[in-house]
């Protein structure tokens, strides 16, 4: 598989599964615009793209729940590569805390800005992009998008609407020949759990017995994201698909944070 000639742009590209799809598409000879908010994680994961395969690479440090920013990169990237062909949102964060804490309504929007707000913000702008590349959207979701767990109201919440934010798109664009899927992953081995939880409680979810008995790796959410981006992915349009060792068959994921 090859994205030689392909444009992906990607958010949230600094560190965790952002990373890993960076780092991936790299591999595949993609020509690569990575945005994040963190400057020194992003300018890592850019250095380390280059390097993987001489692949060329721009990045953009920003804030993505400002919409001048957003369209700023996209525009950007266009005049550096001419075109985008796959936007992946991966941008997240996490807030733990429930209902009655007094910080709640703070969080919960911070949380809906960045996790959903933002999906819609980047697909709103590069949809004329991707209408002209015949192009495809991949959006990272969550397993938390079925699950019930406490004091993660609002992330469980964002992701649950990135899901049908992404079947809606994906009917609207479907004769304007664009794909949108997104994918759920279980627990990935990244920065976005251990700096809201505590050590303790990470270590209980990561011993917690899936039926694969297994912990993800950002790389094999990447190795997803390459699939549905891919030629091999044409007929696949506003599908969920879940990569989370059987997680969600337990009923919980976060019970013990």
């Amino acid at each position: 598989m090859s994205f030689e000639n392909k444009v992906v742009l990607i958010t949230g590209a600094g560190s965790g599964i952002g990373k890993g799809i960076a780092l991936n598409f790299a591999k595949l000879s993609a020509k690569l615009s990575l945005l994040d908010i963190n400057h020194e994680n992003l300018k890592n994961t850019t250095k380390s793209c280059k390097e993987l395969s001489k692949t060329k690479a721009v990045n953009f440090v920003l804030d993505m729940t400002n919409d001048a920013n957003v369209k700023e990169a996209i525009e950007k990237t266009i005049e550096e590569f001419g075109k985008i062909d796959i936007v992946v949102n991966c941008a997240g964060v996490l807030s733990i805390g429930g209902i009655i804490e007094e910080s709640f309504i703070q969080d919960f929007d911070k949380v809906m800005n960045v996790n959903l707000r933002s999906y819609a913000v980047m697909t709103h702008y590069a949809v004329p992009a991707l209408i002209k590349s015949k192009g495809c959207i991949i959006n990272i979701a969550s397993i938390c998008a079925t699950l019930v767990d406490k004091k993660v109201i609002p992330y469980n919440t964002s992701k649950a609407a990135v899901v049908q934010f992404t079947r809606n798109v994906a009917l609207e664009l479907a004769e304007l020949g664009v794909r949108v899927n997104s994918i759920s992953p279980g627990l990935v081995k990244s920065s976005l759990l251990e700096s809201n939880a505590s050590q303790e409680a990470i270590d209980r979810i990561k011993t917690k017995k899936a039926p694969l008995k297994h912990v993800l790796e950002a790389d094999e959410i990447a190795d997803m994201v390459a699939y549905l981006a891919s030629d091999k992915a044409l007929s696949i349009t506003g599908a969920d698909f879940v990569v989370d060792s059987g997680y969600t068959l337990l009923g919980s994921l976060l019970e013990e944070v």
